[in-house]
């Protein structure tokens, strides 16, 4: 087999096999929606959270989709024909293929596509560092779409700047990093901006504040502005390839003590212990 195996519209074909049209709408427009699901000893984690957002950001510009049932499924077989335990599945849904125009073309049949590649759980001794960044993106950053420019270009900004990633600030307020949410401690509370049309809803997000009402620590969903990302004694990153990352320095200045904190530390092995589940059921 050349490269990992694709699914492309109901078949699973070899990545060199695996065509898609030059006025696919993905292309022409970045017209289309997607989804990342880990998939730890071969079993999704938090796969009916996936496929609801996915549902909604398919809703959220007008585009049919096929059954999440028939989706979950083709994503489960590509892990299981590839015998791949650890890994991270990537969905994308275009709108399909025609020529190029301007509006949405009706009756055009999406194109759905899925790719499985191997996963491991990175656990680095040392935070990272972020930049702030003004948002200056769309105001539909809850739909999972394909246009991800914005928060490349402010990745890559970061990079430029000896960052690893980019947190966004919107009128004075935290939204969300480049393609992670936002999580401070602030005096023993952990604290995430509230969904709005500003952020995405992360499912690895979800799973945070589950873990922690299930476990006696205090979570919030609150407005953070800049200067609380600043003050804060703890910051880190949620997202479902990057899982937890703790966040040492922004903007050149040490978060808290310049250490990772006690709180993230024990969400990371709260998360971990959930996951492992998946690999013993």
């Amino acid at each position: 087999m050349r490269g990992p195996l694709v699914y492309l519209n109901g078949e699973y074909v070899p990545y060199d096999d695996a065509k898609l049209g030059v006025e696919d709408r993905s292309v022409q427009f970045g017209d289309g929606v997607y989804e990342v699901v880990r998939y730890y000893g071969g079993r999704p984690f938090k796969m009916d959270s996936h496929m609801r957002r996915l549902t909604r950001s398919a809703a959220g510009i007008d585009l049919a989709i096929p059954s999440t049932s028939e989706i979950a499924g083709a994503m489960d077989e590509l892990v299981r024909r590839q015998n791949m335990p650890e890994a991270a599945v990537y969905l994308q849904i275009t709108r399909g293929e025609t020529a190029r125009v301007q509006g949405i073309p009706k009756n055009l049949k999406p194109n759905v596509i899925a790719i499985a590649r191997p996963a491991t759980s990175a656990r680095p001794a040392s935070g990272i560092a972020i930049v702030t960044q003004s948002d200056d993106r769309w105001a539909r950053c809850n739909l999972k779409t394909t246009m991800l420019l914005p928060a490349m270009l402010a990745r890559s900004r970061a990079e430029r700047l000896g960052a690893q990633d980019a947190i966004f600030v919107r009128d004075g307020f935290v939204t969300e990093a480049s393609a992670a949410n936002v999580f401070i401690v602030s005096k023993g509370v952990v604290l995430t901006p509230p969904l709005s049309n500003y952020l995405l809803a992360g499912c690895t997000r979800e799973a945070i504040l589950e873990l922690h009402g299930a476990n006696g620590i205090e979570s919030r969903e609150q407005l953070i502005t800049h200067a609380d990302l600043l003050d804060a004694d703890e910051v880190f990153l949620s997202s479902t390839n990057g899982e937890l990352r703790p966040v040492t320095k922004i903007d050149g200045r040490p978060v808290g003590t310049g250490e990772v904190g006690p709180v993230f530390s024990r969400t990371i092995a709260l998360f971990d212990a959930a996951t492992r589940q998946l690999v013993v059921v």
